[in-house]
């Protein structure tokens, strides 16, 4: 039986500049990928409040521009979706970028348990308005939103890397 709306949607988040040069990603049958442009990261949170209470997509996934979950990690999101579950998680590191930075970044998400811009970060719908949303958003917008999480229940464990096709990922 098929349902009339995607079960994954995928917001693909960036400034309005980086979002107006991003080719469109093709997806499969029953996920959906919404582009949210923002002027700063001040604006983000009512932005993604908005875009996600329009949905009717039991997961979200949110994507730094620029990059794109590879086909395992999207064929997982869809088993997932199908669960009654409220789960959440984000993706690996990827080899793109190397060096200093994202040294720092990995060190940072094992020790504090919270996904790097460029990690990307997955949950269920129902989990995200259980904790109220994204919240205020600082350097790592997934920063808040991870906390939030963490004080409803523990991550998945971390889907395969993002493919980063761009070097700068928002901007």
């Amino acid at each position: 039986m098929s349902e009339h709306f995607p079960k994954v949607s995928y917001i693909i988040i960036g400034s309005k500049e980086r979002l107006s040069r991003i080719r469109s990603y093709q997806t499969e049958e029953g996920v959906e990928c919404i582009l949210c442009p923002f002027q700063s990261l001040e604006e983000l949170p009512s932005l993604l409040d908005l875009k996600i209470a329009e949905l009717d997509s039991s997961v979200i996934s949110l994507i730094p521009a620029g990059a794109f979950p590879k086909k395992d990690a999207r064929a997982q999101l869809i088993h997932f979706s199908r669960s009654e579950y409220q789960f959440w998680g984000w993706y690996h590191f990827g080899n793109k970028f190397k060096g200093a930075a994202q040294s720092i970044g990995k060190i940072n998400t094992i020790l504090n348990k919270v996904p790097q811009l460029e990690q990307g970060i997955f949950f269920s719908r129902p989990l995200y308005f259980s904790v109220g949303g994204l919240g205020n958003s600082g350097l790592n917008p997934f920063a808040e939103l991870a906390k939030r999480f963490y004080l409803r229940l523990d991550p998945q464990k971390p889907l395969p890397s993002l493919t980063i096709r761009a070097k700068s990922l928002l901007n």
